[in-house]
């Protein structure tokens, strides 16, 4: 998957959308700096949280834009736990959908059957995602992506594939939208 995000230059009202793994797995990598945006999904508990706070503390000095979706959320206690806990990073809320109940038991109704609520939550998924976009800095990721691979390369990969791979780091390459392929 990174490296298919590491090559992927999305435009204006592209987006993609990858669910990862809660926890550090994707920390190994690098794979957390490939995204304009993070959406955590937390349930309102002690277990949901210590996820967030794990993800934010190894996430902090790269300049990941981070926020919280409270899921399954019931009622304002749950709402007041999650504010308390994550503070301005929660974005959103969503509750129990029985149009999700639905989709989880291989019966998908029409999109348009989804609840309002949930409706307008994801309508806010996509304004926060939309705003990231103009808060790119194509030098901040291509410089991520060749810290991890020299990483990656010296922990692992040079030994496996019993070659340098930090020669394949091209030092004067920038990723970003201007971008072209060649043949």
């Amino acid at each position: 998957m990174e490296l298919c995000l590491n090559h992927l230059v999305d435009g204006r009202d592209e987006f993609v959308v990858v669910d990862m793994t809660a926890g550090s797995d994707s920390f190994a990598s690098g794979m957390f700096t490939r995204f304009d945006i993070t959406f955590l999904v937390a349930e309102p508990t002690r277990k949901g949280v210590s996820v967030y706070r794990q993800y934010k503390e190894y996430a902090r000095d790269f300049g990941v834009v981070l926020k919280v979706v409270g899921n399954k959320v019931r009622d304002q206690d749950d709402l007041d736990f999650l504010r308390a806990e994550v503070g301005d990073d929660l974005l959103v809320t969503v509750g129990h959908s029985d149009w999700v109940r639905a989709m989880e038991k291989g019966r998908p109704p029409r999109f348009e059957l989804l609840e309002d609520a949930n409706r307008r939550a994801l309508g806010l998924l996509e304004i926060a995602a939309d705003a990231t976009y103009a808060l790119r800095d194509w030098e901040r990721y291509t410089r991520q992506t060749v810290h991890f691979h020299l990483k990656n390369a010296q922990s692992w990969g040079n030994e496996r594939t019993g070659a340098d791979l930090a020669a394949q780091v091209d030092p004067g390459f920038v990723l970003g939208e201007s971008v072209t392929a060649t043949a």
